[in-house]
This record gives structure tokens, sequence and C-alpha cells, in this order.
């Protein structure tokens, strides 16, 4: 138990690093450089996303695969590291292309114009060109967190993070960079990262035997932790269509401080689930697990949003009236999404990559987008913040019949033979 614990948190701890790049620049965008500055980070949060749920998929489905083959004493394991650098580097060229040549118009696909689209386009061009970065730093720690080296990764990721933080004290604070600062001082980041993963003695090393023939099988394994970060962007656009015809602008700046606060919980609970201990099937431990890590998540949201919100929020009565009851509501979903969480990677440890997919796609937009839709033109701003709370719910009914379906066809088949 007690070494179950310590992976567990030591992965937890990896994965939160992940997510206070963009929590570190919501703080000092929003206090530094005013509601243009925050409502550019807003709008450039999509490309982020898809940018680090690349890497999510990569890393995780590389490390998956890894570990499987590595654990079967398959002696060409290293195959699946050479073939998500390949992925990874060819992934990240395109990404690069898209800000040298298409950062502009990406910031005016999100919505960006006026003040802000100047400021979108710095982040989103800034950002593109530091992918292989974010895209390497993912790789590097899911493989090295799989190597049996859970600290390592964690001090990969947490150095990463401080790294951030000073960065963009200084770039804003200091030098007034503005938002050009901001980004860079989150571009830069990941590179700590990196070189903490690569100054250690690695079981995984660069393979060669059959190389392409691993990278369906990483993209099959690591679909749903991409599909978790790609709905998130549909998510994110929906939401601010809605809140713009709800409560207009400071709907969507209160949105804002909630999905980036959100990001701190859902890095944790991912952290939880996807870790080496899924593969020996510790079910019970991992439901218990994230139960009580949801649990903390939405208790800290009831008592204390006010001061969460006061964070972010420069003490404007209007965005806190707004993001205080959205932000109580909108936290009642980590009640039971750790728990889906863990069955989809449960369900990817496994192999069976199509229910793990379902099941991410269930909760990430099959159901999520109607019930903002439904719920919003019933009961208004109330009923969009209790969406995803109600498309978590649903998609646990689904992820159980899922289990309960594995469960049985296990059953027939032991009986079977």
């Amino acid at each position: 138990m007690r070494k179950y614990l310590r992976f567990v948190s030591q992965s937890v701890l990896g994965m939160l690093g992940l997510s206070v790049y963009i929590l570190a620049d919501t703080f000092f965008i929003a206090n530094y450089i005013g509601a243009d500055g925050l409502a550019s980070l807003n709008l450039a949060l999509p490309i982020y996303g898809i940018i680090n749920g690349t890497g999510l998929l990569i890393g995780i489905g590389g490390g998956v695969r890894y570990t499987l083959r590595h654990t079967r004493g398959d002696e060409n394991a290293d195959s699946v590291f050479t073939a998500s650098l390949l992925m990874g580097a060819v992934l990240s060229f395109i990404y690069v292309l898209c800000g040298v040549f298409g950062a502009e118009h990406l910031a005016r696909l999100l919505g960006a114009s006026g003040t802000v689209l100047q400021p979108t386009t710095v982040y989103l061009k800034v950002c593109c060109l530091f992918s292989p970065f974010f895209i390497l730093n993912n790789i590097l720690t899911a493989f090295t967190r799989n190597d049996d080296a859970p600290g390592r990764a964690m001090a990969a990721m947490l150095t990463g993070s401080f790294a951030n933080i000073v960065m963009d004290w200084y770039m804003v604070c200091v030098l007034n960079a503005g938002m050009l600062g901001a980004v860079l001082a989150t571009g830069m980041s990941p590179i700590f990262g990196v070189a903490i993963c690569l100054t250690r003695k690695r079981g995984y090393h660069i393979g060669k035997h059959r190389i392409f023939e691993e990278i369906p099988k990483i993209s099959a394994a690591g679909f749903s932790a991409f599909i978790g970060e790609f709905s998130s962007t549909v998510v994110i656009l929906i939401f601010n269509y809605l809140l713009l015809s709800l409560a207009g602008s400071t709907g969507v700046a209160a949105y804002g401080i909630i999905a980036n606060v959100a990001l701190v919980a859902t890095a944790v609970l991912t952290g939880a689930a996807h870790d080496r201990r899924t593969l020996t099937k510790q079910t019970r431990r991992g439901v218990v697990t994230a139960v009580l890590l949801g649990a903390l998540f939405t208790v800290g949201a009831l008592l204390f949003p006010q001061q969460v919100t006061a964070v972010f929020s420069k003490g404007s009565a209007e965005l806190t009236a707004l993001a205080v009851p959205g932000l109580m509501l909108y936290f009642l979903n980590y009640l039971v999404s750790g728990v889906n969480l863990l069955l989809i990677a449960r369900f990817a440890a496994a192999e069976r990559s199509r229910d793990a997919a379902v099941l991410s796609l269930l909760r990430g937009v099959i159901l999520v987008v109607p019930c903002a839709v439904v719920l919003a033109n019933i009961f208004g701003l109330t009923g969009l913040w209790l969406a995803v709370p109600t498309a978590e719910v649903l998609s646990l009914l689904c992820g159980l019949y899922l289990l309960y379906r594995e469960k049985k066809s296990e059953k027939t088949a032991l009986q079977a033979a």
C-alpha cells in the first residue's frame, strides 16, 4: 500500500506540473497585463490544448506500449521509443509551420479581433514555435515514469513548472514584456524538464525494429488522452458561444477562470489514473484514490470559491458574481470524473482501445455539448455550469456498463476453456 501511494503521489505531482504552465500565465496576465491579455490567453488556449494533447497521445500511448512489450520480455521494446520520437518530430514540424505562416489566421478563426487580435497572434505564434519542446517533454516524462523512475518524472515536471513561474514573474513583472514575455516563459519551461529526463541512465533507448508498425498502436493506446484534450477545445468554444449570449464577455472571462483552475484538478486526476499500476489492475485502490481526490477538489470549490476567484479577478465584483457560483457548480463533476479517467486508463492498459476511446468521446464531447445546449436553454447560466457534471455522471454509467461487459466476456471465455 505504501509503495502504491508513493507511486501515485509522484505521478500526480508530475502531471500537476503540466497544468501550472497555463495557470501561471493566467495569474500574471490577469493581474499585470489586464482584461485584453486574459481574453487573448483564453482564445489561444484551445491551440495549446491540441499541442499538449498531441504530447499526451504520444507520451501516454508510447509509455503504455513500451511497458506492455517490456514486461513481456520483448527485446525490441525500444522501437516504441523511436516511433514516439518520430511521431513527435513530424507533428511538431506541422505545428511550427502553422505558427510561422498561420498564427494570425488562427487567431481570427478563434474569434480574436480588435485589441485582442495582436496579443492572441503573438501567443499562438510563440506557442506553436515551442511545440517541439512541449511534445518532447510529454514523451520523455511518460517514458521516464514507466521506466521505474516516477520520482525523476515528477522532478522534471515540477522543475519546469517552477521555472515557468519564475520566468513569468521576471518577463511580465520585471521586464514588462507583456504577452510576448508570458508566452516565452511558458515555451521555455519544458526545456528544463527535458534536460532532467535526459540526465539519467535510462532503460529505454533508440531501437530500429519495425518502427512504423508501432505508430498506429501508439496512437490507439494514447487516443483517449488526446481526445480528452481535444474535447476540452471543443467544449471551450461551445461554452464561449453560449456564455456570450447569456452573460456577455464577462461570462466568458468567468469561464476562463473556472476552466484554468479546472486544468489543475484534471491534471492531478489524470496523473492518478494513467500510471503503471493500472496495468496490474489494482482497480479498487485506484477507485478509492480517484474518489478521494475528486471529493477534495469539490469540497475545496464549495468552501473557498471566493478565495480562488479573487486570485484572478482583480476585485471585479461583476466577474466574481459570475465565477463564484460557476466554480461551485462546475467542480461537482470531480466527484465522478476521476473514476471515469481511471476506467479509461484501465481499458487502454488492457488493450481495449475502442472502449477507452468511446468513454473518452462520451465524457469529452458527445455528452457535454448537448448537455450544455439543452441545460443552458432550460436553466440559463446555472444549467450551463451543470452541463459537465451531468455529462460525467452519464459517462460513468456507460463506463460501468463497458466494464461489466468486459468482465462477462472474460468469464465466458474461462468457462469455454
